[in-house]
């Protein structure tokens, strides 16, 4: 009855004194307060205005309730926790005799006669967890364009056998540096194609071979990465000195032998025979070939820079 009189004095407080400054309870008071759309607000009063009031619930969030909203306020009572025995005496036994004794420990015999009073052996430990292992961290390094990669030719190529478009590979035979940093290990390899082969020719055209190099296959997870070099080239020595001694030869030799069958004139008609015949030899006689061995060293040039990520140690 006295709840009942004291939350219809809380309403009426509410509802019809919008102009007091403050609710006839004290603040600390567990309400409840019913809004007008049928929302129910509860908690802690924490003061009350001539406008509004505001609650604070056990979380300690703050609730503002304007009072032209409020339709009801009722009071919440508290709930008490359940009154718990002290944990010495709930377990300790009491004597019949009004003195407690305390109980001796179990003997071995008995333990083993009941394996439920026997101590529970000990949990295995718990292994410690591993550091988190830290990842990788990486830097990218860029090769200026006309570096030099020096290039061990992987297999030889000839201006007789080879094709275009023959496929050509390569190995960097030392590490290319670049402020201080490795940049391409010792052992890179590059791959790259024959890019021309000519024959040589019978009096003219000297015989060629170049190959170029267009991939980069950078060490570990780095994979094949495309590059620009410039065309190593290989051109035959020139033929036109032994041609002229060939010509001069057959020509001196001729004119020896014409001499001796019919004087001046035969010595001349023998030069002109011999010279021809010299000349015949190298028509028919091609120039040398050229070509570049398995292992030779190449100086291969970046046409364009070469951006490579490394991974910072």
């Amino acid at each position: 009855m006295r709840n009942m009189v004291f939350a219809i004095g809380l309403f009426v407080a509410l509802a019809g004194c919008a102009k007091k400054e403050s609710l006839d309870i004290p603040p600390g008071s567990n309400v409840t307060v019913e809004k007008r759309d049928g929302i129910t607000v509860s908690g802690r009063l924490v003061e009350a205005k001539a406008e509004q009031i505001v609650l604070e619930n056990r979380d300690g969030i703050k609730t503002t309730v304007p009072r032209s909203q409020i339709t009801s306020v009722r009071t919440t009572p508290i709930a008490e926790p359940p009154a718990q025995a002290p944990p010495d005496l709930a377990e300790q036994p009491v004597s019949t005799t009004g003195t407690a004794k305390a109980e001796a420990p179990p003997s071995g015999a008995a333990l083993a006669a009941d394996p439920a009073r026997a101590p529970s052996p000990a949990e295995p430990r718990t292994p410690a967890a591993k550091p988190t292992e830290r990842a990788p961290e990486y830097r990218e390094v860029t090769l200026p364009s006309g570096t030099i990669l020096p290039v061990a030719l992987g297999s030889r190529v000839d201006s007789d056998r080879s094709h275009v478009e023959d496929p050509v590979r390569g190995t960097l035979r030392r590490a290319v540096m670049h402020d201080g940093v490795e940049a391409l290990p010792a052992g890179t390899a590059l791959l790259g194609h024959v890019t021309s082969a000519q024959h040589a020719g019978k009096v003219t055209g000297r015989a060629s071979i170049g190959v170029r190099f267009n991939q980069i296959d950078l060490p570990g997870a780095g994979g094949r990465q495309s590059i620009a070099t410039a065309t190593v080239s290989r051109l035959a020595p020139a033929t036109k000195q032994k041609d002229a001694t060939r010509i001069g030869g057959g020509a001196g030799a001729g004119a020896i032998i014409g001499g001796i069958l019919g004087g001046k004139d035969g010595a001349a008609k023998g030069a002109a025979i011999g010279g021809g015949a010299g000349t015949a030899v190298v028509l028919s006689t091609s120039g040398n070939e050229v070509g570049i061995a398995a292992g030779a060293p190449l100086s291969v040039r970046l046409t364009a820079p070469l951006t490579v990520r490394l991974q910072v140690k």
